[in-house]
Order: structure tokens, then C-alpha cells, then sequence
């Protein structure tokens, strides 16, 4: 629908035509005085912004007279037919064959976006194709036609498509890629072989990942939940999600294992492990220190602690209890081991890298960061525990026997166990 804008005076008339997306003055033969500053309240009244070269050009090319009582073009918006193009956001060209498996130097290769990133869109580069890129308006022309059938042919695993902007956007953080067929994929489980993962530096993965095999000697740090197919030995990992390993943690490396979710394995033995969910193993736990802030379940009848430290700040469910030749054992439910014993060992770490302080100074203030931020974190499981309900009392549970000396601890009350014992449970005391 065309609109009209009049002078005061009435001798200029400025009608927006929608259709043509253009604008057109009238000046009327009334005898009176043409106020410039008129024309342009007008057209400040009406809101053009742009289009006013493309309307002396449109003059000049059809040789338009400017005369009385005939309406001439002040503002024009020219568009041009185009073409759209799919543009990725990453390079197409890196294609993957998941079923030949994957590389970490494919896995440098690619790009990481984050769920809900846009990885591909249709778009006519208006830029390059010429015309206006804005209407008289100010407003950007969107000119992008896409078949939207066909579009939806290009969607693989984690991606889907939004016919209103031509975007594709991912559903899920990972690495886009085309496959053989041309679809926009994305990867968000890396599955690799243990004896294809480098030692000797640190594996950042962003992404869930399967190890297939026993990893030894592996630095790697998982933002995502992590499988191992085999054992860990001698190993450093950080994990921000669930670790499980469908064998054994013998020993640790550096700083040990820390995980942000829940463990699940079959034995720990001679190792360092945090676990700030729950750990749940079917055999033994030895020689071992291991912290967890939830629950600690073992096998009914096959799980086994022997030797060292296991604290908890839930309860903990085992078969049998033995010492060592080598340490005593030590079981114990805490409030809040895991941040407490973090905040040790990265208090230790921060004394050590004050002996050199011109050297470490990045190292000092990220270390710092997360020296507070485990102090926050200590605090409020602090403050939840005080203000928790005590209706489900915290214990520790042996189905089976208990062979001293052992040294059980429930919150603030201690058990020296020297005799030999069937089916023990320590409970909470108020």
C-alpha cells in the first residue's frame, strides 16, 4: 500500500511506492515559493535514508524532466535477481571417514563450534553481486531464496536446518564436517585406539571420547565423558564429565585422575584419584588414595578396600575390608574430601611455583584462579551441609568381613577396629 506525505503549504506531495520500493516528489504549480527545507522535512518525515544516487542515475538514464504536477523519483531502492551459495563456517574440504577412524592430527584439522553455532547458511554475497544492499529505508534487503526440500537433504547427525534465515546450526558442540555424501555433520564422540594417543604432552578433547584399548602413560583432558575399553596405567586425566574404565587404574601420573562426574571401574591400585560425583567399582581398591564427594559403592560380594585412604562425603558400600603389610587402611566419610584435598594439592603446587615467580608468573595466576574457585566451591557444600536434613544418615557399610586393624571414621566419631569382624555398619552419630 502506497503512503503520501504533504507540505503545510501543499505544493509538495512525497508518495512511497511499496510495490517498487521507491520514492517520488510532486511539486505542485500553486505559484508559490519552493522551500528546500520543506523537501527535506519530508523526507526526514518519511524516514528515507538511502536510495537517492540510484534515483539521479534512474533520471538521468531515462531522461526524466523535473517539471510541475509530475510526480519524479527522489529515492530508489535497485535489486537485482541473485543467486544464493552455501558458505560453510568450516572447511569443507577435511572431509571425514568415521568408519576408517579418526586421527588427532584430523582432530587439529578441524574447527570447534559450540551447540548452536551457525555452520553453514545460504547467502548472495550482495557485496559482490552489486545493486542495493539497503532499501530507501535503511533497512538491510534480504534477498536469499532457498529450496528449502533441498536443503534439508544437506542435514546429517547434530545438525539441523532453519528455512526462515538458511542457516544450518549445530545441535550439539563438536567438529563440523561434510561425509561422502555432502551432508553438514557433527562430530561429538571421538572414538580412537589407545596406541594412537601421543605421550608425553597434553590431549585437550573437547568432545565425549571412547579409548578402544589400554592407555598408558596418556596426559589427556576430556571435556566430555570418557571411556576407556581396557586399563589406565600410569596416567594423568582430567575429566569434566563421567569416567569409566572397563578395567583398572594402576598407578597414576602427575597429578592423578579428577573427575568432575562419576567414576565407574573394575580396580584402583596404587593410584591418586578425586571424583567429585560418585565412584562405583566391582573389585579392589588398593594402596590407594582416593577422595569423593558422593556415595562410594562397591560389588555385594566382590568388591574389596585394602590399604590407604578412601573418604567419601556420602556413605560408602563395601564387601570386604583388609589391610596391608605395607599401610594401614583408612576409611573414612567426610564432609566435603574431594575440594578439601584439591585445595591441598594446588596449594602445594602454588608453593612450588613461588620458588620461581618470574617464570610461572602465568601459571601463579591461573592456579590462583582455581585456588578460589575451589575455595567457593568448599564453602558452599559447607554451608549445605550444615543446613542439611539428617533424616538420611551418612554410614559405612561392610556386608561381608573386616579384617583390623582397620580405622574407620564417620564425620567426628572414630573406630579403631582390632578385632575381626562380619557385616559392619557405622552410622551417623548426632
Amino acid at each position: 500500500m502506497n503512503k503520501t506525505f504533504t507540505n503545510k503549504t501543499g505544493n509538495l506531495i512525497l508518495e512511497l511506492r511499496q510495490e517498487t520500493r521507491s520514492a517520488w516528489l510532486t511539486i505542485k504549480k500553486t505559484g508559490k515559493l519552493i522551500d528546500e527545507g520543506d523537501i527535506l522535512a519530508l523526507i526526514d518525515e518519511a524516514g528515507i535514508k538511502y536510495g537517492f544516487d540510484e534515483a539521479m542515475r534512474n533520471i538521468r538514464e531515462n531522461s526524466l524532466e523535473k517539471e510541475f504536477d509530475v510526480p519524479f523519483p527522489i529515492a530508489i531502492s535497485s535489486e537485482r535477481e541473485t543467486s544464493s551459495a552455501l558458505r560453510y563456517n568450516f572447511n569443507p574440504e577435511l572431509q571425514l571417514n568415521l568408519a576408517h577412524g579418526i586421527s588427532f592430527t584430523d582432530l587439529e584439522k578441524l574447527k570447534f563450534m559450540n551447540s548452536g553455532s551457525c555452520v553453514a547458511l545460504y547467502s548472495n554475497n550482495i557485496f559482490e553481486q552489486g545493486g542495493s544492499i539497503y532499501d530507501i529505508f535503511g533497512e538491510l534487503i534480504n534477498r536469499t531464496s532457498v529450496d528449502a526440500e533441498q536443503a534439508k537433504l544437506l542435514v546429517g547427525d547434530g545438525v539441523s536446518f532453519e528455512p526462515s534465515t538458511g542457516e544450518f546450526i549445530a545441535q550439539k558442540s563438536g567438529y563440523p564436517f561434510l561425509d561422502e555424501q555432502e551432508r553438514i555433520n557433527v562430530l561429538n564422540l571421538l572414538i580412537v585406539h589407545a596406541e594412537d594417543i601421543p605421550t608425553g604432552a597434553i590431549i585437550n578433547i573437547p568432545i565425549d571420547t571412547i579409548v578402544q584399548g589400554n592407555l598408558a602413560y596418556g596426559n589427556l583432558r576430556c571435556e566430555g565423558n570418557l571411556t576407556i575399553k581396557g586399563d589406565l596405567h600410569s596416567c594423568q586425566i582430567v575429566c569434566a564429565g563421567d569416567l569409566y574404565v572397563e578395567g583398572e587404574i594402576i598407578g597414576t601420573h602427575g597429578k592423578g585422575i579428577d573427575v568432575s562426574g562419576d567414576l565407574n571401574c573394575h580396580n584402583i591400585r596404587e593410584a591418586r584419584v578425586f571424583c567429585n560425583g560418585q565412584i562405583r567399582f566391582a573389585g579392589i581398591i588398593e594402596s590407594s588414595f582416593v577422595v569423593c564427594s558422593n556415595d562410594i559403592y562397591g560389588d555385594e560380594v566382590n568388591s574389596e578396600i585394602r590399604g590407604d585412604t578412601i573418604q567419601a562425603g556420602g556413605s560408602i558400600s563395601i564387601a570386604t575390608v583388609k589391610p596391608t603389610p605395607a599401610s594401614k587402611t583408612e576409611i573414612e566419610v567426610a564432609i566435603s574430601p574431594y575440594y578439601r584435598a584439591l585445595l591441598m594439592q594446588k596449594t602445594r603446587e602454588l608453593v612450588q611455583l613461588k620458588e620461581d615467580p618470574e617464570a610461572n608468573a602465568l601459571e601463579i595466576v591461573d592456579l590462583q584462579r582455581k585456588i578460589k574457585t575451589c575455595e567457593a566451591n568448599l564453602d558452599d557444600q559447607l554451608n549445605s551441609f550444615l543446613m542439611r536434613s539428617t533424616e538420611h544418615k551418612k554410614s559405612i557399610k561392610v556386608l561381608g568381613e573386616v579384617h583390623p586393624p582397620v580405622l574407620f571414621r564417620v564425620l567426628k566419631h572414630t573406630y579403631h577396629l582390632k578385632n575381626h569382624e562380619n557385616n559392619l555398619e557405622l552410622v551417623e552419630k548426632a
